[in-house]
């Protein structure tokens, strides 16, 4: 992990809601509102007689959104492939043999243009489906094509005020952000000194209609950083996944087929997340963050089955800080991070969340138990109906699966019992 990047218990990445007046074009003020996600226009006479007039007229006043009308819930079970026909299977058996050359996952890159065969190879179709919908937003993984929305957010001097890092070169941009988002498509956990894993879901936030998405003026951005429209990579969310005693049964294994470890395993395993984003400042005080944070926090407790979510914004972003205490987020402490800024922790248990969000029901497991395919672990899949055709316990939701493990330096071919 690079050093720059905010995603432990030193920091995270919270750019999208800062409590910070700019200035629109036509020199009146813009700050996030109290009410997440609204923007108030400062500046006239006529605003104090609006908000007296509101006040009186309580009946017709839009009630917000509580907890469950803005959650999501737990999608359909992907279906399994259809059946291959004898050529198809011919094909894939003539790529699938012993001896063939084999390809390591490096431990950073995988973008430029000599490790683009890797990259297609590794990042599968089924790894390429794990995506969250809202109302408004489907969170998808990050894409190579990403690069320009990402630049034109890390390279804007009003998001730089509050990122961690500080102003990021344009190299950065590519190989310490953009390499780092597509990688966690790829659910390779890694296993560090002392029985620790590490892993991590990052979506790109994108648009479902763009159209839906208002514009705000661009309000002293810089010319490339601007945008006209909500198409493409809007900005990230992300989950950083840390276990404190990583044991052995939640990886695939040598010989025994991958089940999707429960909520009891990970729990042992002390499975914690750390919550990151960051959006592009024409979106900021519409909820769009909001939004997206709503269902990421879902994802960790009701899919994932995180025993504990933490974020940690610094003490002067105030409108992240909201938006952990709207959501549940208990305070717990105030730290300063590796680049002297005050950070404020804020958590919520599973139990919390669950009863908050899910009263009267008990936690629920949904995918923990099940067969999942040992290489994208997507546990949104139907099992796997791939089987490797000389042993019986290798088992993948697709040929591009089978085939990532079988050509990876250390996978499938290198365990497998064919002689």
């Amino acid at each position: 992990m690079e050093v720059q990047e905010q995603d432990g218990p030193g920091g995270v990445e919270l750019v999208g809601h800062q409590m910070e007046a700019t200035k629109l074009e036509d020199g009146s003020d813009v700050v996030e509102s109290e009410d997440d996600g609204a923007l108030a226009v400062g500046g006239g006479g006529l605003e104090g007689k609006n908000r007296t007039k509101k006040k009186k007229k309580k009946g017709k006043k839009k009630k917000a959104a509580g907890p469950a009308e803005r959650l999501g819930s737990i999608p359909d079970e992907l279906p399994a492939p259809g059946p291959e026909t004898t050529e198809e299977t011919a094909k894939w058996e003539m790529e699938l043999q012993k001896g063939c050359r084999t390809y390591q996952l490096p431990e950073w890159g995988l973008v430029d243009e000599r490790t683009r065969f890797i990259l297609n190879t590794f990042l599968t179709p089924s790894c390429r489906q794990m995506e969250l919908v809202t109302p408004r937003l489907k969170l998808r993984q990050v894409e190579v094509g990403d690069t320009t929305g990402i630049r034109r957010i890390k390279m804007e001097p009003i998001v730089q005020k509050t990122q961690l890092y500080g102003s990021p070169s344009i190299s950065d941009i590519k190989e310490s952000f953009q390499n780092r988002y597509i990688r966690s498509s790829i659910p390779r956990i890694a296993i560090t000194r002392g029985g620790k894993g590490r892993g991590e879901h990052i979506f790109a936030i994108t648009a479902r209609d763009p159209a839906s998405i208002t514009i705000r003026p661009p309000a002293g951005l810089k010319i490339p950083n601007r945008i006209a429209s909500a198409e493409g990579y809007l900005g990230n969310i992300a989950l950083s996944l840390s276990f404190e005693n990583m044991t052995e049964p939640l990886l695939p294994k040598k010989g025994e087929i991958f089940v999707q470890p429960t909520f009891e395993q990970y729990t042992e395993a002390g499975l914690t997340a750390y919550m990151f984003y960051e959006i592009h400042p024409q979106l900021w005080g519409q909820g769009v963050m909001s939004e997206a944070f709503v269902e990421v926090l879902r994802f960790a407790m009701e899919e994932v089955g995180c025993q504990t979510v933490q974020s940690d914004p610094t003490t002067t972003n105030e409108a992240s800080i909201r938006l952990c205490v709207k959501n549940g987020m208990r305070y717990t402490k105030t730290e300063n991070n590796e680049h002297n800024k005050p950070q404020m922790f804020h958590e919520i248990s599973r139990e919390e969340w669950w009863s908050r969000n899910r009263p009267g029901q008990k936690v629920q497991d949904r995918w923990g138990g099940k067969k999942v395919c040992r290489w994208c672990m997507n546990f949104r899949q139907a099992p796997p109906t791939i089987q490797c055709s000389h042993c019986d316990w290798a088992k993948y939701c697709s040929r591009e699966c089978q085939r990532a493990d079988w050509l990876r330096q250390g996978g499938h071919q290198a365990e497998c019992d064919w002689k």
